[in-house]
């Protein structure tokens, strides 16, 4: 076996094959988000507000600035670099593989045709010997290699030995055995070069690659899964209890982590700082952390928005930075109060980030009409003296016309347009319930339950879930009803033969079926056809709807929450986030049924961003004894279960699948056919070398390609054009002609038939510079080794 210990090429093509395994995920990664992006852009109904103008606008720079960053982040640097190099790299190979890689062709060389003559090879020598002659060309390294290639092509031509060496193996020194490279580039032997790669491996082994893993080990376990600190997250979940109050919720967010190392107090913010305090002083609740200067800081500003106070400008930009990272935090803070099954503590949660989101001090009177723009506090002073008591969002778009004119007083037509937009889109729901337990009429202790909670967004426009729902009740093969239980009992007793029966049964079972399978297909057509209309969105779902927010600064989009709680004990059950944004959609709360009794639940569908949108529906179970015979079988089918699990536990592991070579996976079948290759180009290796590959398996291999020959004839005309343009552009497979040694002179003509049939069809003159010269009756051996006679050769043929 020869070893070739560095290689250029080979090192291309191994950097090339890294840095694809990286970019070729990272690219699908990267367009699959950026689809996804376009797919799900937010809904901003806000865009034309006259309200939101400027806080649009502040919004589209910050995000102008945010994808110049990240276009000049370091992952995106690391990943347009990659493609750079990769590129780069695919450039050298190009310009190398013909030097280095693709197999000696003399031909080529020296720009003849394959089955040229001695005299016309002489003569090619000869024109391009004295062309490419170094003292022709002083100082030219490529003609240097040029001469010396033309010089071996000559040798290999003219040289009977160097010739059949060449059209046997493809190499005119013979066969040297299978040939192991190592990828990596030749400057690595260069003496001069020896301290410097010390150094870089050293660098890279001892500095770099700790550093690397530290600092990604560092990030990773200091933040939690939604986006928080570790620390933040102990320091709330030590002070929230299971009744706080909203007015406690500013200073536990303040003493977040993220904002001690964001927002450290600088002493040319004393001042103003100091007059800010001063002015929201007496509406403070004392929390922990208020001894902190870094925490009093945060928690003076979060007052300072919530009560319009004028934010000087050295600490406008602290506001923001607060206000940006506020929806991680409540959300962070949300999830520990879910974790801890508090139900006082996350009603109150969502009711602050309303309150931040339309910044709106605690308890403000009137604090529904307020989320209207462009209303002063005279016109709302105005509007509280007509006793008009407003805690809804849905009773804004019930006010009469007098009530709406006291309001609207002393706006322009402008203003009054944008209060009827954000009227007509503020959050508006119904929500409705349906309780049951699988195939059972009534509930039992134990049952599971199945609560089907089906939130309607009013104030969204009719999309497809919507649309479906009139479908169902409008459409004539929608409504048709599958017949009951009891009309098909009245139908089968009518008949008195048993066979008739059954026969009956079945056929009405059947059409129950077909009825079943014609909605469903009328379903999927009314589907297509709204989505071919461009009614409402489809199958994706539709986009994140933007809340109309004109004082904060950034944009906050729609979350919804549903929580089952216990109305007795004022325990939360269950929960669950609307993760679509359709305008209608259901979740499912599944809770076990208690005992015996009658027990008062309530669902509360609460909102993060507008206030009075939240409903509240009580309701109440009645939960049954289980009958006796009930509790006996599920202990029993219980029992089984266990049962079951323990035999499965005992049984031994799989030993593997034949398909699979023996293992368990389509990952292990790759790893034993590499196995299984590398072993096998060991053995060949080895009975080559001992000569047993020609005294024994050589024969038994000519003999199964002899009798397999009409096959591989009838395949090869149909692979022949790719087979011969991939032997002349990417790899000769000359090398391991060999293997075949005595079937060669059958392959030779096949392919001269082969090539002969392509002339017309414009197969290049590279291709046919590659095919073998040899002549079908020099003398052969047969496969063991005795001199094959003319006539025994072209029988053979």
């Amino acid at each position: 076996m020869a070893f070739e210990v560095f290689d250029d090429v080979a090192f291309y093509w191994f950097l090339m094959s890294v840095l694809i395994t990286f970019l070729a995920p990272a690219t699908c990664i990267a367009v699959n988000g950026q689809l996804r992006t376009n797919r799900s852009r937010r809904c901003d109904w806000t865009a034309d507000l006259q309200s939101c103008r400027s806080k649009n606008a502040q919004i589209n720079k910050h995000k102008a600035r945010d994808r110049m960053s990240n276009f000049f982040s370091v992952q995106s640097l690391l990943f347009w670099g990659g493609w750079l190099v990769f590129m780069y790299l695919l450039t050298q190979i190009t310009a190398k593989q013909g030097l280095e890689m693709a197999s000696f062709d003399p031909f080529k060389i020296l720009e003849i045709e394959g089955d040229a003559e001695p005299s016309e090879i002489k003569k090619a020598f000869r024109r391009l010997s004295l062309q490419w002659h170094p003292d022709k060309n002083p100082g030219d390294k490529e003609a240097e290699q040029k001469f010396i290639l033309i010089a071996k092509a000559h040798e290999v031509l003219t040289d009977e030995k160097t010739r059949d060496n060449y059209e046997k193996y493809g190499n005119p020194d013979g066969y040297h055995g299978t040939s192991v490279t190592i990828g990596l580039p030749s400057f690595l032997t260069a003496k001069e070069n020896e301290l410097g790669i010390l150094v870089v491996y050293f660098v890279l082994l001892i500095v770099v690659i700790p550093l690397v893993v530290g600092l990604w080990w560092r990030k990773s376990s200091k933040y939690l899964e939604d986006g928080i600190m570790q620390g933040t997250a102990y320091r709330f979940w030590r002070q929230l209890q299971e009744n706080t109050a909203a007015k406690y919720i500013p200073g536990i967010l303040a003493s977040a982590l993220e904002y001690q190392e964001l927002l450290p107090r600088k002493n040319f913010q004393a001042a103003d700082l100091d007059r800010l305090f001063k002015a929201v002083q007496e509406h403070f609740v004392k929390n922990q952390g208020d001894t902190i200067p870094d925490i009093l800081k945060v928690k003076t500003l979060l007052y300072a928005f919530l009560l319009h106070e004028r934010i000087p400008p050295s600490l406008s930009d602290d506001l923001d930075l607060i206000l940006e990272h506020l929806p991680t935090l409540l959300q962070g803070l949300l999830n520990i109060s879910l974790d801890q099954r508090f139900v006082a503590s996350t009603c109150n949660i969502l009711d602050f980030s309303q309150l931040v989101t339309q910044a709106i001090w605690f308890h403000e009177p009137q604090a529904v009409v307020r989320q209207l723009p462009h209303l002063t506090d005279r016109q709302l002073r105005a509007f509280a003296k007509q006793k008009a008591t407003v805690t809804q969002t849905a009773q804004l778009k019930e006010l009469d016309d007098e009530k709406r004119d006291e309001l609207f007083k002393e706006l322009d037509d402008e203003k009054r347009r944008d209060i009827e937009v954000v009227v007509r889109n503020i959050a508006d729901i119904d929500v409705q319930l349906k309780w049951e337990v699988e195939d059972e009429e009534g509930i039992h202790e134990g049952d599971v339950i199945n609560l089907t909670v089906r939130v309607d967004r009013k104030h969204y426009p009719d999309d497809y879930t919507r649309l479906a729902d009139q479908d169902e009740a409008t459409d004539p093969i929608l409504t048709k009803a599958e017949m009951s239980e009891e009309e098909v009992d009245e139908i089968l007793a009518k008949i008195d033969d048993a066979e008739q029966r059954e026969a009956k049964k079945e056929e009405l079972l059947e059409q129950d079926r077909e009825l079943w399978f014609a909605k469903q297909e009328r379903r999927r057509e009314l589907a297509r056809s709204r989505a071919r209309g461009g009614k409402g969105w489809f199958a994706a779902g539709a986009p994140p709807r933007v809340v109309h927010a004109p004082r904060y600064p950034f944009e906050r989009t729609e979350q919804w929450y549903v929580l089952l709680v216990d109305s007795k004990s004022n325990k939360l059950i269950h929960h669950m986030k609307l993760l679509t944004h359709n305008a209608v959609e259901s979740v499912a709360l599944k809770f076990l049924a208690p005992k015996e009794g009658t027990y008062q639940y309530e669902v509360l569908v609460k909102n993060s961003a507008y206030v009075g949108a939240d409903k509240k529906l009580p309701f109440k179970i009645q939960i049954d004894k289980r009958p006796e015979e009930e509790a006996a079988a599920d202990a029993a089918a219980a029992a089984a279960a266990e049962e079951e699990e323990d035999e499965e536990e005992e049984e031994e592991v799989d030993d593997g699948k034949w398909y699979y070579l023996g293992g368990n996976s389509f990952g292990e079948f790759i790893l034993n056919l590499i196995a299984l290759f590398i072993a096998g180009v060991m053995l060949f290796n080895f009975l080559y070398s001992k000569g047993w590959w020609q005294k024994f398996c050589q024969p038994l291999l000519d003999w199964v390609l002899k009798v397999i020959a009409p096959l591989t004839n009838a395949v090869g005309s149909v692979i022949w054009p790719a087979w011969a343009w991939w032997s002349a552009n990417v790899y000769d497979f000359r090398h391991f002609e060999f293997l075949f040694e005595n079937n060669m002179t059958l392959a030779n003509q096949t392919i001269g038939a082969h090539l002969n049939a392509s002339d017309s069809t414009g197969v290049s003159d590279r291709v046919r510079s590659r095919e073998y010269a040899s002549n079908p009756l020099e003398e052969k051996l047969d496969p063991f080794g005795v001199p094959l006679s003319e006539s025994a050769l072209r029988d053979e043929l």
